[in-house]
């Protein structure tokens, strides 16, 4: 039996179906997908997480890394022992992250934390400063490279806990007009008043050292009394005091070349801290933060 011929309109519609560029696209798509089905062809993701790849490029920085490290290039065991350590931390932290070991891990969290602070670093390629950079973080940063201010002096110790505060003040005024009188030769001056566990004399002493061991007022008052005889007496957190001052020395600057290299180094590191800060709130505005139950200050002044 002979099928029914067709017609004009049916033929007209076949042709168009038969060069519109979908159904070419779509039976090229079938004809790929069969010879790969054909011949068993299994493409590989881009990212395999089961692929360890080591280029060139990271042997390289291992080879950097050790001669920076130990002073020479390493051998073929030491540059092998290298990749073989680094095939292994890559397999052991994906088959944690895999696990999820990474999640609300502290540790972790801190060390990538730290990790990006280190990127900022390196991508930082800070020039080196000029002369005039460095003078000028040197106005700005006085105090740090002054040397301290010293003092010599000579004290005795008068307990108030335990005489009383009138009656040790009376014995320090009683034993500096004496001193004064017939002078301070004694070998071991401490007896001539009470105990203490710090010693009589101080020599060289910076005054700052003086105010962390006897206390703000005590570092403030020596600094202001004439040398060469005894006075007080002078408060510290201990009690009173009977005072001898034999020089003091005020704070200088080094010249500036002598504090060239130190200073390079400081400006250097003072500038990471800023690159790095600027990356952290460069990175930080993208973000929203909500703190439930406390107040919250903006985190990228920390």
């Amino acid at each position: 039996m002979k099928s029914p011929p067709s017609s004009p309109n049916q033929r007209s519609l076949l042709k168009r179906w038969l060069w519109e560029p979908l159904v070419h696209f779509f039976v090229l798509g079938l004809v790929v997908f069969g010879l790969y089905s054909f011949l068993g062809v299994n493409a590989k993701p881009v990212d395999d997480p089961l692929l360890v790849e080591v280029t060139s490029a990271e042997i390289e920085w291992f080879r950097t890394m050790w001669h920076t490290r130990m002073g020479r290039q390493p051998t073929t065991e030491e540059l092998r022992g290298q990749v073989n350590q680094f095939i292994r931390e890559q397999i052991l932290s994906r088959e944690a992250v895999a696990m999820g070991l990474d999640t609300d891990d502290t540790v972790v969290r801190r060390r990538l934390a730290q990790k990006m602070d280190f990127l900022f670093k390196d991508l930082s390629a800070i020039a080196d400063p000029s002369e005039s950079e460095l003078r000028a973080y040197l106005r700005g940063n006085r105090q740090a490279y002054e040397t301290p201010r010293l003092i010599n002096f000579t004290q005795i110790y008068f307990n108030a806990d335990k005489r009383g505060p009138s009656d040790a003040a009376q014995a320090a005024k009683n034993l500096i007009a004496w001193l004064n009188e017939h002078g301070s030769n004694s070998p071991d001056l401490s007896s001539l008043g009470d105990a203490l566990l710090l010693p009589a004399r101080h020599t060289n002493k910076p005054i700052t050292k003086v105010r962390d061991e006897f206390g703000e007022r005590f570092a403030r008052e020596i600094w202001q009394l004439s040398s060469g005889k005894w006075q007080g007496p002078v408060t510290s957190g201990y009690g009173l005091h009977a005072v001898y001052v034999q020089a003091r020395t005020e704070s200088s600057l080094p010249a500036f070349g002598e504090l060239a290299e130190r200073l390079k180094m400081d400006w250097l590191a003072a500038r990471e801290r800023e690159l790095a800060a600027q990356g952290y709130l460069n990175m930080r505005t993208r973000y929203q933060v909500l703190v439930e139950g406390m107040p919250y200050d903006l985190d990228v002044n920390q």
